[in-house]
């Protein structure tokens, strides 16, 4: 009896021992991996897409942005202005008026909700296909008042301000093609002795010749001066197509004076 029982322990530990060997070699479930190289395919190519599409670029620290562009003159304002000059009486500013194919005038197109320029000068750059039809694009350099619209009181808001006016404007007249904005430079200086703030920046088209342009980019810079307490500050804003020499952005600010 005793060695029927031994015999049939022996067995039963067999039978556990195999049970055991078998569980270890049952193969385990896994996710599938996904590998680096997969991984960073993936997203290249989200990139690309991403890339293609036409975006404003906003500034990166540096003062570059994607894609490169080149780099627009550096300007700064001046009280000295020889030639003809262009005077507006309401905001007290006045520049130099370019020659031909340049003319006294601020296109009336410009004047919005925001926008209501007293004096200024433009060129037809050429026709320009927006929203679904031809229209003349112009280079501008136009003065006026600040709006109401924009909160200031002392010239510690220039700055801000000045950088508001800027975003504005890429709303209120870029906004048709698409277009990158790099703002190239956001700096304090003086017109005639008086505090003001200068933000100069480039577009650039990435479409532009399935829109007509006659141009890839356009120079462009917006001046905010301060007129003393109790007066609405002197805007001046100006941009320049590259078919009609975006230097011309320089030689206005340069020409800049008030009063």
């Amino acid at each position: 009896m005793t060695w029927v029982l031994t015999s049939m322990t022996m067995l039963v530990l067999l039978v556990i021992t195999v049970m055991i060997v078998d569980l270890g070699q049952v193969p385990s479930v896994a996710r599938p991996a996904v590998t680096r190289t997969a991984a960073l395919s993936a997203r290249e190519g989200a990139a690309d897409a991403e890339s293609s599409r036409p975006r404003r670029a906003a500034p990166s620290p540096s003062g570059s942005a994607s894609p490169a562009v080149p780099a627009s003159p550096s300007p700064s304002a001046s009280d000295s202005a020889p030639g003809v000059q262009v005077t507006d009486a309401s905001s007290g500013l006045s520049y130099l008026l370019l020659s031909s194919p340049w003319r006294p005038g601020c296109p009336g197109v410009l004047d919005t909700a925001m926008f209501s320029w007293t004096a200024g000068e433009s060129a037809i750059a050429g026709p320009a296909f927006v929203a679904g039809s031809t229209t003349d694009w112009y280079g501008d350099a136009c003065s006026g008042l600040l709006q109401q619209e924009f909160q200031y009181s002392s010239p510690a808001d220039l700055e801000p301000t000045a950088t508001s006016l800027a975003d504005a404007l890429d709303l209120a007249y870029y906004y048709g093609l698409p277009h990158y904005l790099t703002i190239q430079d956001s700096s304090g200086t003086q017109v005639s002795g008086h505090q003001a703030w200068m933000v100069t920046f480039l577009m650039t088209y990435p479409a532009a010749s399935s829109e007509g342009l006659a141009w890839t980019s356009e120079a462009g810079a917006v001046v905010l001066v301060d007129r003393g307490a109790g007066q609405a500050p002197a805007v001046f804003y100006a941009s320049v197509p590259g078919n009609l020499g975006t230097s011309a952005v320089g030689t206005l600010i340069g020409s800049l004076r008030l009063g």
